[in-house]
């Protein structure tokens, strides 16, 4: 048996994978000189929103997505990843029903400095969702 926040971030994978996106588990894929543009999704702090007597606990999370790609303007080449990865993801704001909505939070672009034409993106999102109070 999975967690909700198992199911969120599975949920995500699938929807990038299926808009075309190569997703991978491991970070060191950010920094690879080959297989890029590539997305590292990561799974990040949660808040709780009580709700009183409604028998459910409301909670906000925040996943990032992390893309890393290669290019002449390095703090752009990740950009039509973003842009790609934002489209599918707003195309059905509950993936499907796992999630009550999202909305993106903030985004950050470094380069990568072992791979100065590497650009890295983080594509903060969040996610609201619910369970019963006795499960998580």
């Amino acid at each position: 048996m999975t967690t909700k926040v198992e199911d969120i971030v599975a949920a995500i994978k699938t929807t990038l994978t299926n808009a075309g996106i190569t997703v991978r588990d491991n970070t060191d894929a950010l920094y690879s000189f080959e297989d890029k543009p590539v997305v590292v999704v990561s799974p990040g702090d949660e808040i709780p929103a009580p709700v009183v007597g409604q028998g459910f606990v409301y909670w906000d999370m925040e996943v990032s997505l992390l893309i890393g790609a290669d290019g002449a303007e390095p703090k752009l080449a990740p950009e039509p990843t973003r842009q790609s990865a934002h489209a599918a993801l707003y195309a059905d704001r509950t993936l499907g029903g796992v999630v009550i909505d999202l909305h993106v939070l903030r985004v950050t672009r470094n380069i990568d400095s072992e791979n100065p034409a590497a650009g890295i993106t983080e594509a903060v999102y969040q996610f609201k969702y619910r369970v019963l109070e006795n499960t998580v």
